[in-house]
């Protein structure tokens, strides 16, 4: 029987906020109490943990993950999105001044407030001045790679915060680490917070082809054909991301790709399935007995329809 040795439950794009996103917490809260209780060896986070980047986002979800025992080397990897260092928009009046707040975020200081907050599930740093990314981590059968794919503020290439890049001493660094010796036997996992598919939109309606119009100014990863073909060189099996909000699995040149986000916005594969539900999901990536490694969609109920941001924990908020 060929069963799986290992898991990882792939969550991303959680939005944690107690001021504009409450509801998140609990949605948050459901799913790694299914992801506990159902023996998951790992669970992976690729990004936008929080909904605004602010300290009270990062102590919320920091408690909530405390609770659960997953701040720790062996249970939890996470990688930073653009909401944990720009934050995002939450009200219509903030529109309009979200580029000069963009502006004038202190990008190195929120990805220090990223590592200080998850501390115990990063690698040692050799030097404490310099961030973390990329780093390694050897869990189980599997190398999980993690990268910093937020682009500095650009009034032209990233007014919004939103768009990727890898460096070019990023991606060698990455080179090295997935062609050194040690991880000569390991299954490689990268962790990154942008995708590297197209959004195509389900239906023809206005709102959709707007946003794949926003999708591809704002959203996209620069050079994401050279960081691919780099992975796919250098043996990686399966990258996981969020960012698009896209539940979905797509491959390659043989390489994986996990998609996956707390509030998802159906895909074209599910409407045409007829799959849209308020289900709340996550991928799972499997390790076989075998050494093969699967990626799948889960899909767990919901909080109850009763349930409300009044109803949440206070000790989360």
């Amino acid at each position: 029987m060929n069963g799986p040795q290992f898991r990882i439950a792939h969550l991303s794009d959680t939005h944690v906020s107690p001021e504009y996103n409450r509801r998140n917490i609990l949605k948050l809260k459901n799913i790694l109490s299914y992801v506990v209780d159902g023996g998951y060896d790992h669970v992976v986070i690729t990004g936008d943990i929080t909904g605004h980047g602010e300290d009270r986002d990062y102590k919320s979800v920091r408690r909530l993950l405390k609770f659960f025992g997953l701040l720790d080397y062996d249970r939890l990897s996470v990688t930073i999105g653009n909401h944990d260092i720009f934050g995002g928009v939450h009200r219509a009046e903030d529109l309009l001044s979200f580029g000069n707040h963009c502006r004038m975020t202190d990008y190195d200081a929120k990805v220090s407030l990223f590592e200080r907050t998850f501390m115990e599930t990063f690698p040692k740093k050799a030097v404490s001045n310099e961030s973390l990314f990329p780093f390694v981590k050897f869990v189980g059968p599997v190398a999980l790679i993690g990268m910093n794919s937020i682009s500095r503020f650009h009034p032209i290439l990233n007014p919004f915060g939103s768009n990727g890049i890898v460096s070019d001493s990023q991606l060698e660094s990455v080179e090295n680490i997935l062609s050194h010796p040690s991880v000569s036997g390991f299954k490689k996992l990268i962790m990154i917070h942008h995708h590297f598919n197209k959004y195509e939109p389900h239906t023809e309606s206005i709102a959709a082809r707007m946003y794949s119009a926003f999708e591809s100014r704002t959203l996209k990863l620069h050079g994401k054909k050279i960081v691919a073909a780099s992975f796919i060189e250098n043996g990686v099996e399966v990258v996981l991301h969020g960012h698009t909000h896209i539940e979905g699995i797509y491959t390659e040149s043989g390489m994986t790709f996990s998609s996956t986000a707390l509030n998802t916005i159906e895909s074209k594969s599910d409407a045409e399935a007829g799959a849209g539900d308020t289900r709340q999901r996550f991928n799972e990536i499997s390790v076989m007995e075998d050494g093969s490694v699967e990626v799948t969609k889960h899909r767990i109920p919901a909080h109850s329809k009763g349930s409300s941001s009044r109803a949440l924990d206070r000790k989360f908020c």
